[in-house]
Parts: structure tokens; sequence; C-alpha cells
């Protein structure tokens, strides 16, 4: 189990997909208030050279965001684009190595469908949680340096865990997907639709509480309540259908859905590992 654990990490660290993964999300989590924080020095420059109405009404906007407007930008670009570039990044190693064919010498080996799918839904997972978290935290940061108005930490650091898990619940999607299937580009199509469609659908039918797919509103709506100081913008935003979002239960049974999912999917995966499996015991031969 242990060299299973040391191959997979090696493969994910040494081909620069680690790298990538932490590059892609910190950078997304300072964009929003590196790129605002310029645009509102612009704006009050331009302003000030030319006092045209148009340009101090946008200058007033842009001053007018806070730090909580940032975190919730924020975690709209992770959970948004870093999630698709996630899904590009893991493509080898969810089912990348089925369509290649590249594990049926491992498995004729005696490599057991358990030690090689449970590395996989451990080191990919765990890391995007943690990554996650780090960027969303490192951008908090960064926004209360650049834009006025405090933060409720508590709430940051919610928002930072609801999106972390559904970042990794989304991760184990692809990898029992393309596992399964042997087919990466199926995997990443498949988890987009998703992303896009379920909880669209699950809104309808009034069931967007209390399952994986709220991770992400709740994450939202987290980071919508951790201005101290309200927020121009925010006050702006009909956020009644998510206000009362951020509850105990909600957050609790959603988290404990997407981890018990994830599981299960662990389970889903080995089950197709082992109808997979060649068959390398021939009959002895007849003297």
């Amino acid at each position: 189990m242990i060299n299973g654990f040391k191959k997979e990490f090696m493969f994910f660290s040494r081909g620069g997909r680690l790298a990538a993964v932490i590059i892609v999300m910190v950078a997304l989590a300072l964009m929003s208030p590196v790129m605002f924080g310029f645009t509102s020095q612009m704006m009050q420059v331009m302003k000030d050279a030319m006092p045209d109405e148009s340009y101090s009404q946008l200058a007033d906007e842009f001053s007018s965001f806070s730090a909580s407007d940032i975190v919730m930008y924020n975690i709209e670009y992770i959970a948004g684009i870093g999630s698709i570039v996630l899904l590009f990044i893991f493509k080898s190693a969810a089912g990348g190595e089925q369509k290649k064919r590249s594990v049926i010498i491992p498995q004729c080996a005696g490599l057991t469908a358990e030690r090689y799918a449970l590395p996989k839904f451990i080191i990919y997972p765990v890391s995007v949680f943690v990554v996650t978290i780090i960027s969303v935290m490192a951008g908090a940061g960064a926004a209360t340096l650049i834009f006025p108005g405090g933060l409720d930490w508590n709430m940051v650091w919610l928002s930072a865990v609801c999106a972390g898990v559904y970042l990794a619940f989304s991760t184990a999607v692809q990898f029992c997907i393309g596992i399964c299937v042997g087919r990466s580009n199926v995997a990443v199509a498949a988890v987009i639709i998703m992303q896009m469609t379920l909880p669209t659908i699950l809104g309808f039918f009034r069931v967007d509480r209390f399952n994986p797919f709220a991770l992400n509103s709740i994450s939202l709506a987290a980071a919508r309540k951790s201005g101290e100081s309200g927020s121009v913008l925010l006050s702006s935003l009909e956020s009644v259908s998510q206000s009362d979002d951020v509850t105990a239960l909600n957050v609790i049974v959603s988290l404990g859905t997407a981890l018990v999912i994830s599981g299960l999917l662990y389970f889903v995966t080995v089950f197709a590992l082992h109808t997979q499996e060649v068959n390398n015991e021939g009959n002895e031969p007849v003297l």
C-alpha cells in the first residue's frame, strides 16, 4: 500500500501537476484583489484627470468595493475557473492510464484494484482541499490589505472549507468516472455538465440544500456574510435566497453527504476495476 502512495505522489508531483494546481489556485485567489485594486486606482486617476460624470460614477462604484466583495469573487473564480482547470490537470491520472493501457502490466504483476484506486482518492482530493483553503485565505488576506472593511474570519474559514470540500468532491467524481470508463475526456465532460446542470435541476425541484452541490452556495453565502462593516455592492445583490444557506444543519449535512458519496465512489471504482481485471492464470499443461 505504501508503494502505491509513493508511486501516485511521484506521478502527481514530478510531472508538474502539483505545482500547476498550487500556481493556478493561488493566482485565481490573488487575481480579484489585484485586478479590482488596480482598476480602482486607474478609475480614480481618470476621474481626477477628466472630471466626466461617467468616469465619476465608475470610480465611485469601484471605490465602494470592500474586502468581503473580493472574497466572494475569489470563491466564484476558484469554484468556477479553478474547477475546470483542475479537471484538465488531472486528466492523465483520471482515466488516462486506462486509455493508454499502462496499468495492464502492473495489474498482471499483482497490483490490486484497492491499492491502485485508494491513493488516487486520497492524494488528489486532499491536495485540492488543502490548496483551496490556502488560496481562499491568501486571497482574503490580500483583500484586507487593499480594500476597506474588516472580515469575519470565521465566515472566511467556513467559505474556504466548503469550497475545498466541493472541489475535492468534484475530483472524486472525475476519478470515478474516468477510471471506470477508461476515458479521461468523458470524465471531464461529465463533471462539467454535472456542475452546470445538477444545481439548476435540484433547485427546480427545491432540493438544492443538504447535498454536495449546496456547498458552492454555502461558500458564496459565507463569503457574502464575511463583511463586518457592510458593503455597498453586496447590499444591492439579491441575497435573500442564499441568506438561509449558512445554517449548521445545511453545512453539516452537505459536508457529510459529500464525504460519504466520495467514499462510495471509491468502492464503485474498485468494483469496476475488478470487473476489468486480466486473468493470467492459465490451466496447467497436460503431460
